[in-house]
């Protein structure tokens, strides 16, 4: 039953529960990757035990990679790009549960793409579509410190809109960016391309900016007949702090790699989105002081704004390359 030219790398962080959730919806599914590569950056080995019970005495229709990594999201995604060895590579967060069809409906895209012009393609997050914008992004737009756009546009003022601004679809649009938990790449692309690890720890638009660097030669697709539900797992995750310096440091590394041309408007709207943003943080948090992590949050948006302006972010991406193997541990294989 498995599509055997398709691998799904899964890669985790003291997340047990929701990686095996994910083994059985998968396991459920009509149409299964020929291979899963679990990569687990986790303290300890809760979710290596996990994954060792769920898969005792199985019969699965795909081969079932686990591999232990140094942490960190893009790190982990290289390993299991190097690691894996479908034609066509997906993505998916621990805490997504595809449904029937989506690996085939991604795949179908790849096939039926005669001249391989296509390099990536994101499904479509069925769960969110519904869900009603959030009142901050409806003050920026009204305002229009954010451009109206279709979702999945990257806009030179270093935005894009939230996916449910559209109504669910089928067949296939043409955008900028794809979801990094819910993806998929021709394996020609990481030849050219890596996940940066500039974005290390918990990545924040990680997958923003690699969309960005193969949309260059490649074409990038949302394929609207691909579903998945993504159930935001609380484990795992940052501070407020320390996320929303990531915001402001990432959305700027972002924007001056890929809107360097950016117009003197443009360039207004991005640090003044950035200063409506504390401004509204530091609003809520003076009607209701009981939550301290939106003050957090304002600060971290602060601080990471002075970072920007006084020791802005650069990285230089390495020359693509395999740099990782399945080193097997005799003793438990």
């Amino acid at each position: 039953m498995a599509l055997d030219d398709c691998s799904l790398v899964i890669a985790t962080y003291q997340r047990p529960r929701e990686t095996t959730t994910l083994l059985t919806a998968i396991s459920g599914l009509p149409d299964q990757p020929a291979e899963i590569v679990i990569v687990d950056g986790s303290e300890g080995t809760d979710t290596e035990a996990a994954v060792r019970r769920w898969s005792k005495d199985r019969g699965l229709s795909f081969a079932l990679v686990y591999v232990r990594s140094p942490k960190g999201l893009t790190r982990q995604r290289n390993v299991g790009i190097d690691i894996s060895r479908g034609q066509y590579v997906f993505f998916l967060d621990d805490d997504c549960l595809p449904l029937p069809g989506y690996f085939s409906s991604m795949r179908k895209v790849f096939v039926e793409d005669r001249s391989k012009q296509i390099g990536a393609v994101t499904g479509l997050i069925v769960n969110e579509m519904n869900k009603p914008v959030p009142r901050r992004w409806r003050i920026r737009l009204a305002l229009g410190l954010v451009p109206r756009l279709p979702p999945r546009i990257y806009h030179p003022s270093g935005t894009s809109v939230p996916r449910n601004t559209i109504p669910s679809f089928s067949g296939v649009r043409s955008v900028d960016i794809v979801d990094g938990g819910a993806s998929a790449f021709r394996r020609e692309v990481f030849a050219e391309h890596r996940f940066s690890e500039f974005f290390y720890g918990y990545a924040q638009g990680e997958d923003l900016e690699m969309s960005l660097r193969v949309r260059r030669r490649w074409q990038v697709l949302w394929c609207g007949d691909a579903h998945v539900n993504h159930n935001h797992a609380p484990d795992g995750r940052p501070t407020s702090y320390r996320k929303a310096f990531m915001e402001v440091r990432n959305r700027y590394f972002i924007w001056k790699r890929h809107s360097a041309d950016a117009k003197m408007v443009d360039r207004a709207r991005f640090w003044l989105d950035i200063l409506f943003l504390m401004i509204m943080d530091l609003a809520w948090f003076l009607a209701r002081p009981t939550r301290p992590r939106v003050l957090a949050h304002g600060f971290g948006l602060a601080s990471a704004t002075l970072r920007c302006l006084f020791s802005p972010p650069s990285y230089t991406e390495p020359t693509p390359r395999r740099q990782y193997a399945l080193q097997v541990d005799e003793a438990q294989s």
